[in-house]
């Protein structure tokens, strides 16, 4: 007689979590990326969610903070998504295209830059306060974006050496401009060939207050070139997208 086949072990737990990718299968279903409070990123499974108002009532949008239960299985890379509630809706960005853009940017870099399964804290509350200082009266959506971005990068571990030379430990002078190789990790100084992005030392300063996660410390004219070594960083460090 043919023995029973175990069920694999399964554990259900809630945490709060942020939408970064919706891909739509099958009839009604989703598979679902969420940054989670509690695990970090992880992928899930949401059976019937274009159709279910019980169970997610519209939850399952970006930019809002929501309350997941989630179902994880031994053996499974996918969890179960079960439920899904707002926890902190964010309203006021759907009617600001530069916030709606700027919060979808943010997002796809955390989910590029985050390993699965893995928990962020530091990051959690990083982006938590960018998304809400998003939806404040007047906000600089590239300056907060790009500080971000930063503080990302020094959150997950891809963060470049700003106060001395990455090759041979020089300290880099207060009041000195200074080279950046992204490649190499920061700062290198003349004496080891320098780089080929030059920064200002007011600047330096500025980025060194974003890496620890100063949102409103950048200018705008910081903002094309603190975005440019985020996105140089995740390359280097994540794969092109």
């Amino acid at each position: 007689m043919a023995r029973p086949r175990a069920r694999a072990a399964s554990r259900e737990f809630t945490t709060e979590a942020l939408l970064l990718r919706r891909v739509p299968t099958g009839d009604a279903d989703d598979v679902v990326a969420l940054f989670t409070e509690r695990v970090g990123r992880v992928s899930a499974f949401t059976r019937g969610s274009r159709r279910s108002q019980k169970r997610f009532g519209g939850a399952l949008e970006p930019l809002h903070t929501l309350r997941v239960h989630l179902e994880e299985h031994d053996g499974r890379e996918l969890f179960t998504l079960k439920e899904a509630t707002l926890a902190r809706p964010r309203s006021v960005l759907l009617s600001q295209l530069d916030a709606m853009q700027a919060a979808g940017e943010a997002l796809s870099w955390v989910r590029r830059a985050t390993p699965a399964r893995t928990p962020e804290p530091l990051l959690w509350q990083r982006l938590e306060l960018f998304l809400d200082g998003l939806g404040q009266e007047g906000a600089a959506t590239g300056r907060l974006l790009s500080a971000f971005g930063f503080g990302l990068l020094d959150a997950v571990g891809f963060g470049l050496l700003l106060g001395q030379c990455v090759v041979c430990g020089k300290p880099c002078p207060s009041g000195r401009r200074a080279q950046l190789d992204v490649a190499r990790g920061g700062v290198v100084c003349q004496g080891c060939g320098g780089a080929r992005i030059g920064v200002s030392a007011a600047l330096r300063q500025r980025l060194v207050a974003a890496a620890d996660g100063q949102l409103t410390v950048l200018l705008d004219e910081d903002t094309r070139l603190a975005r440019e070594l985020v996105e140089l960083s995740l390359r280097l460090h994540a794969g092109v997208e």
